[in-house]
């Protein structure tokens, strides 16, 4: 077989997964080279050590080699890596692990070629030459220490030079340990995730614990994946669960919910730990040193820190001397002296001293502003659509709702709160979704039989409504009425897989093209569905689980089929197309049934707090300390649960909505203090 004399050699592991739809997914290494290469979106030819030439091109955003016949040219490769490389006629060549002879001069070339042999013709079974040569490229490749490392190994995703100039100063001037304070939007958990790459390609950082709010456990999970290739493993995993104490010194990698990990058991095992770094994300919730959240975290053992808020002051600068406080002990001295110099007036929001305390924030924090970044924003705009579903199904609906009322206080093992609460929602979204689970309960002998009766005929007229051909679609005529108005692609969400398949179904039924998207499909179908949304289908019909940490970013337009009952989860939603990189103006439609919690809760965030109108991520810091003692929906559940009509629920859900427009024009007084400060 000819030799091939590589000048540039790059060894990257073949991934023939996707070969069928023209495709590789390219790891770190390929990346690299084609990085080193300057190759972006143009097309370019390679050829393989047996003569055989194909053009391609590369999807940078989902790290994709792709070109028409992709799969012949790796078919006769059978090793799991390969060599690529420029030769001497600038030709990009790839070839087999066989002896590649080097052109460069070296002083023992015996000992080089046996290295080059052992490299070339490692064994499956034993990765430590492969991991070696990566390694040694990587430092190869970034001699500068001021120049990141990770660079060229982050995923689907677009860096601004703010980001980069932001994990710089991490590294080199705060030592690692920093709060980040961006602004809503501009990318915080970006910015964390480089860093902790940085460090992790540096040999600096093993042992990294992840604490978030429990709403953004999974979304944490599937970034530091997706965008940094990094395998966490989650507290509430039952791998983790199965080992008991024992995991936490187990597992290298852990994301955790801070409610979780504060408990006693769990406090206990994490303070014997040394963790090479802690990322604490919304962490504007540990702004009360008096609580053990904040004393929770105090106490890890722990070389690097970072804290992500977008909101460091919330309602006074006390808040902003405890967060400092965690990072740095005595950077703004005791809490005394702090007050004493720099808290001006008894409400604690004005400062007096403004450059002194400039300088040392400065040494601790970087709040990077929507006006002096290189990024553009685009508009968002909401449209409700209110259906009026028909008497027999909101006959069902009122009386499902009194069972629930009624039985949400007994605390039984089977009709609990949380599948109480299940129940409602889930008819708030579909009569199929509610199904399966009146099934189950209707079967349940623990059950007394009177509550059994009450659920088969709950479970009786769900089946009647379904069969009746003319009832049970309204929500699913409107979303065909709006993908027909709309000019472009559309996302819809549900929350129930479901729902997902039966408006899939009615959807493909009334002649549109569908692309679907859940848990349950494997990478390659995922894969499929998202080329074919891209490429072809007028919509998406997506659960929450299927679309996270997606790139959907070439579609403007979605819709909440069922709607979320935290804000938190509208926001992440919409935020699948409305982010940074997106171009266009983002359309969002709700549905909602007249007179239902869903219809409550909507008026609330839209009348109140004008939700839709907000700037991405603001809505967490209208929530503020709302949800520190309780979730938001179990909120919206008990006001719906204590009332006995609809003017009762309007009442329970105003005062809620009182809360929030106080934390709204908290967060407008903040913006002044955020001008003055930072």
């Amino acid at each position: 077989m000819k030799r091939v004399l590589l000048l540039e050699q790059y060894l990257f592991k073949q991934n023939k997964e996707l070969l069928d739809l023209q495709a590789m997914e390219m790891d770190n290494a390929l990346c690299a080279f084609f990085r080193q290469m300057n190759i972006s979106d143009e097309t370019f030819e390679m050829e393989n050590d047996r003569g055989l030439k194909r053009k391609f091109t590369i999807n940078w955003d989902e790290r994709l080699l792709q070109g028409r016949g992709i799969k012949g040219f790796f078919a006769n490769y059978h090793a799991d890596y390969l060599w690529i490389g420029v030769t001497k006629k600038d030709q990009i060549k790839v070839a087999s692990q066989e002896d590649i002879p080097t052109v460069n001069e070296l002083h023992n070339p015996n000992h080089a070629q046996a290295v080059l042999k052992d490299l070339a013709n490692f064994a499956n079974h034993n990765n430590a030459w492969f991991q070696l040569y990566q390694s040694a490229e990587k430092f190869q490749l970034n001699p500068n220490d001021n120049q990141l490392l990770c660079l060229p190994y982050l995923r689907e995703m677009e860096t601004f030079d703010y980001q980069i100039r932001t994990v710089q100063s991490v590294l080199s001037r705060f030592k690692g340990r920093v709060m980040l304070s961006d602004e809503v939007g501009l990318g915080k958990t970006v910015e964390a995730g480089m860093a902790m790459l940085e460090y992790i390609m540096r040999g600096l950082t093993r042992r990294i614990l992840i604490l978030t709010p429990p709403s953004l456990v999974q979304q944490w999970e599937n970034e530091m994946k997706r965008k940094f290739n990094q395998d966490f493993i989650r507290a509430d995993d039952p791998a983790f669960k199965k080992m008991g104490d024992a995991a936490w010194g187990h597992y290298q990698k852990v994301i955790a919910s801070i409610d979780t990990a504060k408990r006693k058991n769990h406090r206990t095992n994490i303070s014997e730990q040394f963790y090479d770094l802690v990322i604490v994300d919304e962490a504007h919730h540990l702004k009360n040193r008096r609580t053990q959240k904040w004393q929770f975290v105090n106490a890890i053992n722990k070389k690097y820190i970072f804290l992500l808020t977008a909101t460091p002051v919330q309602n006074h600068l006390e808040e902003l001397y405890n967060l400092i406080t965690l990072l740095k002990p005595g950077q703004l001295s005791t809490y005394r002296n702090f007050r004493k110099n720099f808290i001006d007036g008894k409400e604690g929001i004005e400062v007096k001293n403004v450059d002194r305390l400039k300088g040392l924030l400065g040494d601790v924090m970087i709040r990077n502003k929507r006006n002096n970044v290189d990024v553009t924003f685009t508009t968002r705009t909401a449209y409700t659509r209110t259906i009026t579903i028909p008497p027999r199904e909101k006959e069902l609906y009122d009386h499902l709702s009194t069972f629930i009322r009624n039985n949400y206080e007994r605390q039984h093992s089977v009709l609990n709160r949380f599948r109480l609460k299940n129940l409602q929602e889930q008819i708030g979204s579909t009569i199929t979704a509610l199904i399966p689970s009146l099934e189950g309960l209707a079967a349940n002998e623990k059950l007394s039989a009177f509550d059994r009766k009450a659920l088969q005929q709950f479970l009786d007229e769900a089946r009647a409504i379904i069969a009746d051909s003319a009832a049970g679609n309204e929500k699913a005529r409107e979303t065909a009425s709006i993908l027909q108005e709309f000019d472009g692609k559309m996302i819809v969400f549900t929350k129930f897989a479901s729902t997902q398949r039966y408006l899939s179904d009615f959807l493909k039924d009334s002649g549109f093209k569908v692309a679907e998207f859940h848990g349950g499909l494997r990478r390659k179908e995922k894969e499929e569905q998202v080329t074919y949304f891209r490429d072809e289908a007028d919509v998406l019909v997506s659960t929450e689980i299927g679309g996270e940490g997606r790139n959907l970013q070439f579609c403007n337009g979605m819709i909440n089929y069922d709607l979320p009952w935290n804000p938190m989860a509208i926001e992440q939603r919409i935020g699948r197309i409305h982010r940074i990189g997106q171009e266009r103006d983002v359309f969002v439609y709700n549905l909602v049934a007249e007179h239902t919690i869903e219809y409550y809760i909507l008026d609330l965030l839209d009348r109140k707090i004008n939700m839709f109108e907000l700037v991405v991520g603001e809505v967490d810091a209208i929530l503020g300390d709302m949800e520190d003692d309780e979730d938001f929906s179990e909120m919206v559940m008990k006001a719906w649960v204590d009332a006995e009509n609809k003017e009762e629920v309007e009442k329970e859900l105003d005062e809620i909505g009182e809360t929030m427009l106080q934390n709204k024009q908290k967060l407008i007084k903040r913006r002044d203090l955020d001008d003055t400060l930072f």
